[in-house]
């Protein structure tokens, strides 16, 4: 059995509609209870989106993790649990898990509050500012290039607004919303165009999907000015 419990991470996911919606685009069918006031999360003393919980028959909490990644692990734990004694052999103990390889990079935010692996300057907190992309990235590196009015939460761009990240993974996503019209973010990889993405919501959005295992990548988006941004995920 699944229980979700969804802890607002930014300011529009405190709205139920936003999370209803959510929920059926994702065809999510497993019961999901909303904490908007951090009351489970304190309670459980939670500090990651996302964090997983495993609790057997007993009730007993087992196992957890914070954060992406640890798929195998937590693939690993599940079999274990449901091939306990007293329950009948599980169906998926004879099918193959297909997990993510290697060290993805981590949930990255563009917000100041929670912003890592910043290389490019100060950042001009809560203003309108110009940035240049810095000569080069490490690795999970990100930069911003053009006008950007960069808040905690988020960042709102402004003309000729871009941002380069160096990563590593198949698949990358981005928390993107619009306040008015819809905007638009032309997505690069490795220099190559692969797609413009329209903003109509405040949503998680597809970026790229690249065919084979994760592999080192630098993402460089476009963005039309009034496009929010808030943080990247990856697969």
């Amino acid at each position: 059995m699944i229980v979700g419990v969804h802890t607002p991470e930014f300011a529009f996911e405190r709205v139920p509609s936003n999370v209803e919606r959510a929920v059926k685009q994702l065809g999510l069918r497993y019961p999901i209870a909303l904490d908007p006031d951090y009351g489970t999360w304190n309670a459980w003393g939670n500090k990651y989106w996302p964090a997983k919980y495993f609790v057997d028959r007993q009730g007993h909490l087992r196992y957890g993790h914070f954060g992406e990644g640890d798929y195998a692990e937590s693939e690993a734990v599940i079999r274990d649990l449901l091939a306990e004694p007293g329950l009948p052999r599980p169906v998926s103990g004879s099918v193959a898990g297909e997990t993510a390889e290697g060290v993805e990079t981590p949930e990255s935010y563009i917000g100041y509050k929670r912003i890592a692996h910043f290389y490019g300057g100060e950042i001009t907190r809560d203003r309108t500012a110009t940035y240049r992309y810095p000569a080069t990235l490490p690795p999970n590196g990100l930069a911003y290039s053009g006008r950007w009015k960069i808040e905690g939460e988020r960042g709102v761009a402004g003309p000729g607004a871009r941002l380069r990240l160096a990563y590593h993974a198949r698949s990358v996503n981005l928390v993107l919303g619009t306040s008015g019209a819809p905007r638009t973010v032309e997505v690069y990889v490795d220099g190559k165009k692969v797609r413009t993405v329209t903003v109509r919501d405040d949503d998680l959005y597809p970026l790229a999907e690249l065919p084979g295992k994760a592999g080192d990548h630098l993402l460089e988006l476009r963005f039309s000015p009034g496009t929010e941004a808030y943080a990247f995920t990856f697969g």
